[in-house]
């Protein structure tokens, strides 16, 4: 299966000065070509999101997203995620740039509106039949 994977630092921002930056590995996977996955866990164990490709090239622009996950350009050069669970909302600075070239990335590997023709429907449906 082809997947891209690479580490791109994001900015914890807290209400205090413990603020710190995380080594994140986004990967992305051509047999799920909605999806994008950012690990966290280096820092918390378990701790992957999946995020909507599409919102993200979106949120490169203008702000996006409803529900657990917002993407929204905070100045030329950054771009501000908030990612919401049960222990809060972690709000993330990333390089506007670094995203942009992931997402690049992941469009040469399936372009866009061609995402249709990558999933294996086989697949989920047996695994939706034997859930």
């Amino acid at each position: 299966m082809e997947r891209l994977t690479t580490r791109i630092t994001m900015r914890l921002m807290t209400g205090d000065d413990r603020s710190r930056d995380l080594d994140v590995d986004w990967s992305y996977r051509a047999g799920e070509p909605h999806a994008v996955e950012l690990d966290f866990t280096s820092y918390q164990a378990e701790a992957v999101w999946s995020l909507s490709r599409d919102l993200l090239i979106a949120g490169l622009h203008e702000p996006s997203g409803e529900g657990d996950v917002h993407v929204t350009p905070f100045d030329d050069t950054r771009l501000l995620i908030a990612l919401a669970g049960g222990e809060g909302v972690a709000l993330l600075v990333v390089s506007t740039g670094a995203v942009a070239r992931f997402l690049a990335a992941t469009v040469r590997l399936v372009p866009l509106g061609q995402e249709h023709a990558r999933i294996d429907w086989d697949r989920g449906l047996k695994a939706l039949l034997t859930a």
